[in-house]
């Protein structure tokens, strides 16, 4: 199973002037534009789940009057308001008006636009380039486009110039709409991203097709046919391509500039490309010449989950033993800085010291071996901590035990929840906490609160210790906070509404299952219609958008389902029976 609803994790909370809520709500475009150092930052945290843009103080500079904004680019942003997209210049001034189904972000002074089921191309002031009258489109040179077959299928709003679909015939047109080529290709793509006005083209779709370069009027640039092309990668002005088993690769014209003679070769990237040739490897330059050459390498081998499994991890590498846990498999087996390793006999763990002395003198179920910081260790079914100098962190073990980071680490025993230091003393806690937590991927802690997640570090930590007891409620299923909005359980009716930052719901509790806010738009299950529709930030079904009975959030592979259930239900018991959508099943 896929879910589609992912979780958004913030900071301390924090209020801006002109907004409401926590940084904990921010979703990950704001985010972005924070990290990017933006001028202005899209956020959707004014009342209402309404998005505006705020300037890097937290001021207001663009009024909240949109139901969802993109980042700005080339001096636009993409907005949407009342169910159409369009986009607006620094000022906050309506550039392009919101009258698009769907629209691209402005590349190179143009954007995609989505009437009903047809694509076109519009400049960034919202003058027509080329009618919307085409399936998909690909901009080739300034004023050369190709353009499929209609009819568009929605794939994402909101659109990418890369977005194409199978089975259309494909042609050119010129900026205006007069048809340079019919549709006659089976296959195209752009030769690079520079506009070149070049483009391969195959005659049939099948995978064992030919292709052939052409340029913007549909002529080939040569007699040149290959079975398998690539595209130019950027400031690198070579694509990789291959005929029968030989590769090689062309300039930005087309001239074949790498002989077709190397058993395999990767994309060039900072003027050289992996090779293989008559078992050695290696690098060459853009010219074909070999700047390195070595014996060929067979990839290691790496278990199999059938023959073997994960039994300790030293640094973040994993060692591997058979499936019984009783032979240790691999030869790679890695030390920390310090020279400290992993001994493995009778399926037990130690640690050693550089001069292979155990530290402590104990044998473990499983250790991860941490380089800078305790070690998690196994031990008669319990879990702690060993510390870099060997002492049992706490001198005792637990029943659950999390990695230590930045100085803290999660424990759990007899069903109470704590936080403690490295030096085992226990600095929130025990307590019975009613309340989800995380590690990030880089291994920081978080919990949530009502108003999203916060990242749980020392000082959080102490500020929970002095009051705990909120810690100790169970909070209302939600999920997590995008857009401005949470869906939330109303624990009255028992359906599901949005609330806004301050916690007031804004739509009402009607549904029985819903998905959280992505480009002003969410996924709601109507009891009454029985039907999954999507609505806007006002509770109102989409118009453009068809409703289904079957759930759309969670993507189930060979599934079937049972006999004589109606899908809206068998849909509902799809999504609230999927761990990754907190409180669904409530």
């Amino acid at each position: 199973m896929i879910a589609t609803t992912q979780a958004i994790f913030g900071q301390s909370p924090a209020r801006l002037p002109g907004t409401i809520g926590s940084e904990a709500q921010a979703d990950a475009l704001e985010n972005l534009a924070r990290k990017k150092d933006d001028v202005l930052i899209p956020t959707c945290r004014f009342a209402g789940g309404r998005c505006g843009y705020i300037d890097r103080s937290g001021n207001t500079v663009i009024a909240p009057e949109f139901d969802w904004a993109d980042r700005f680019g080339a001096g636009r942003a993409l907005v949407r308001r009342a169910g159409k997209y369009g986009a607006i210049d620094t000022t906050g001034r309506l550039a392009i008006a919101p009258v698009y189904d769907a629209m691209s972000s402005v590349d190179r002074g143009l954007a995609l636009v989505l009437v009903g089921d047809r694509l076109g191309v519009i400049d960034e002031n919202g003058h027509s380039i080329v009618p919307a009258e085409h399936g998909a489109i690909i901009r080739i040179s300034p004023d050369a486009f190709l353009v499929a077959e209609p009819p568009y299928v929605v794939r994402r709003r909101p659109l990418n110039w890369k977005d194409v679909g199978p089975g259309k015939r494909w042609g050119v047109v010129a900026a205006g709409g007069n048809w340079i080529v019919r549709p006659t290709f089976a296959q195209v793509s752009a030769l690079s991203d520079e506009l070149s006005g070049l483009f391969w083209a195959a005659g049939s779709a099948h995978m064992d097709a030919r292709w052939t370069l052409m340029d913007s009027r549909g002529v080939a640039v040569n007699n040149e046919l290959f079975d398998h092309v690539q595209q130019i990668q950027p400031r690198e002005d070579r694509a990789i391509v291959k005929r029968g088993n030989r590769w090689g690769a062309i300039d930005g014209k087309g001239n074949i500039v790498v002989a077709l003679k190397f058993d395999w070769l990767g994309y060039f990237r900072d003027g050289w490309a992996p090779y293989r040739l008559a078992g050695s490897e290696g690098r060459i330059n853009r010219d074909g010449g070999i700047l390195s050459e070595a014996a060929a390498s067979e990839p290691a081998a790496r278990p199999s989950a059938f023959s073997a499994k994960v039994s300790a991890v030293v640094g973040g590498k994993a060692l591997y033993t058979d499936q019984a846990g009783t032979q240790l498999l691999g030869s790679d087996h890695p030390r920390c800085p310090d020279g400290r390793h992993l001994g493995f006999a009778q399926g037990r763990w130690t640690i050693m010291t550089a001069d292979n002395r155990p530290l402590p003198d104990i044998e473990f179920e499983y250790v991860h071996l941490a380089c800078n910081s305790p070690s998690i260790v196994r031990h008669d079914g319990k879990w702690g901590f060993i510390s870099t100098e060997g002492n049992l962190v706490a001198n005792r073990y637990f029943d659950r035990a999390d990695p230590f980071h930045g100085g803290i680490a999660a424990v759990v025993d007899a069903g109470l929840w704590a936080v403690i230091g490295e030096d085992g003393a226990f600095l929130l806690g025990p307590l019975k906490l009613a309340r989800g937590t995380f590690i990030s991927g880089t291994g920081e802690y978080g919990i949530e609160f009502e108003e999203g997640y916060r990242t749980l570090d020392r000082a959080q930590v102490a500020e929970l210790a002095r009051n705990p007891e909120p810690l100790t409620h169970r909070l209302a299923p939600r999920l997590p906070w995008s857009e401005g909005l949470a869906a939330k359980l109303d624990g009255n009716t028992d359906k599901w509404g949005f609330i806004d930052s301050t916690g007031e719901f804004v739509i009402a509790p009607q549904f029985d299952a819903v998905d959280s806010f992505r480009n002003g738009v969410a996924w709601a299950a109507f009891p009454d219609r029985r039907e999954w529709c999507q609505i806007d930030k006002a509770g109102r079904i989409e118009p453009n958008a068809r409703c289904r009975c079957g759930q759309p959030l969670v993507i189930v592979e060979h599934y079937y389902p049972p006999p004589n259930v109606a899908c809206y239900d068998d849909g509902l018991r799809i999504v609230r029976g999927f761990p990754g959508i907190r409180g669904m099943a409530n």
